[in-house]
């Protein structure tokens, strides 16, 4: 099977690339940078793709040239406020050109990676398969909510798309730092925010197995929540102390004040680091979060979750060990987790 895959050189696309890969299956990748990809993936091991970008229809069908499937994972992904117009056409325009292109082309095995943000309703009790679109009217949310409807217009009227939502994303071997990233360096050289609610974590690497299993169509549904692991903000603290052996600084923080600085950064982002993991919208996700229900994917697909300890600990490992925190903010955790 010839699989195209959009945000190879990102965090999913990346894992679920070599999924295929190590499965013996062929991939065409749409890629920005080539230079970049031959770094991630090695000289020579991808043998076909494209120079271009998703708002590019002509570089999207020339991916697409023969091949069985295709998975969109490519996303501008940014919760900072000055971002919001640029987020909201990168997106619904990219998902417009490749999963409308793929159905157009007639390919019958085609995955549309989307997200939490997508479904987010803060007065909702749980997140699954048959929650509503979102409420998202802002920024990363309001683009994921539009390409949601487009998408569900696509399954409505008999298209064989199917959709994956996953959580909070984490694991090792990332391209580059994500949000969940930055986060998780946060707590182990700052402060864990002992904050309402809480986060869910699901690894990169399961995301990766799932899509696999749709992709050789071993998947009944259209449909898959990837939730992983839920903890508390008041957990998570004693969870990274248990896996470092360190004592990790935590800090009562009003959840309703984390979403004011929220406010505050969003005003001021263009004299603030464009890494300062502050929006109001991320921030209301984190003190509002919405369980997600992944009962569906691990009962269709006798599929098991691997352990949030695991994952937490084979990221820390790799935030160490590529030099994103040092061996004393790793802990135990600095050499084999």
């Amino acid at each position: 099977m010839k699989v195209m895959i959009t945000g190879a050189t990102g965090f999913i696309g990346y894992h679920t690339a070599l999924a295929l890969l190590d499965a013996g299956h062929e991939v065409s990748l749409l890629v920005r940078n080539p230079d970049k990809m031959s770094r991630l993936f090695g000289e020579g091991r991808i043998q076909h793709f494209t120079q271009g970008d998703i708002v590019d229809a002509d570089a999207v069908r020339e991916s697409m040239r023969d091949c069985d499937a295709v998975v969109h994972v490519a996303a501008l992904v940014s919760t900072h406020a000055a971002d919001q117009e640029r987020v909201y056409q990168t997106n619904l325009g990219g998902t417009q050109n490749v999963i409308g292109g793929a159905v157009e082309q007639g390919i019958e095995r085609i995955i549309h990676v989307s997200s939490v943000t997508a479904l987010y309703n803060p007065k909702a009790h749980t997140l699954h398969e048959s929650s509503p679109p979102g409420e998202g009217r802002v920024g990363y949310g309001r683009s994921k909510v539009a390409c949601e409807k487009y998408v569900r217009g696509l399954q409505e009227k008999g298209h064989p798309v199917t959709i994956t939502y996953p959580a909070s994303v984490m694991g090792p071997d990332s391209p580059e730092l994500t949000e969940a990233h930055i986060g998780l360096q946060t707590y182990l050289t700052q402060f864990v925010p002992l904050m309402s609610s809480g986060n869910q974590y699901v690894d990169v690497r399961d995301i990766a197995a799932v899509h696999l299993q749709i992709l050789e169509g071993r998947a009944p549904s259209n449909r898959y929540v990837l939730g992983g692991h839920y903890i508390p903000w008041k957990k998570l603290g004693g969870q990274l102390e248990h896996l470092t052996g360190r004592k990790i600084r935590q800090i009562p923080i009003h959840g309703g004040l984390m979403r004011m600085l929220g406010g505050l950064a969003d005003r001021f982002a263009s004299v603030l680091p464009d890494d300062l993991p502050l929006t109001k919208e991320g921030l209301t996700y984190a003190t509002r979060w919405v369980k997600m229900d992944s009962r569906k994917v691990e009962r269709e697909l006798d599929f098991s979750f691997r352990p949030v300890e695991e994952t937490l600990a084979d990221s820390i490992h790799w935030l160490c060990e590529a030099g994103h925190i040092n061996a004393d903010q790793a802990g135990l955790l600095a050499d084999d987790p």
